[in-house]
């Protein structure tokens, strides 16, 4: 997800950084935009969505 021009990955949570060379996918689950890092999609690919956490968790997540 993006919250203040920064991206989140639904499942792992990790933060874009401008000095680190993460990449993001953008996905559909459940009707909604989601961001998922490369390192997290063999996980959804080979796993399932249950990995994948709603934008609202997210941003919970991150705004505590």
């Amino acid at each position: 997800m993006e919250i203040d021009n920064k991206q989140y990955c639904n499942v792992c949570m990790v933060e874009s950084n401008p000095n680190v060379k993460t990449v993001y996918v953008k996905a559909i689950c459940l009707g909604e935009d989601v961001h998922i890092c490369t390192s997290c999609i063999p996980q959804v690919i080979h796993g399932s969505g249950e990995v994948v956490k709603p934008n609202a968790e997210v941003e919970s997540i991150v705004k505590s």
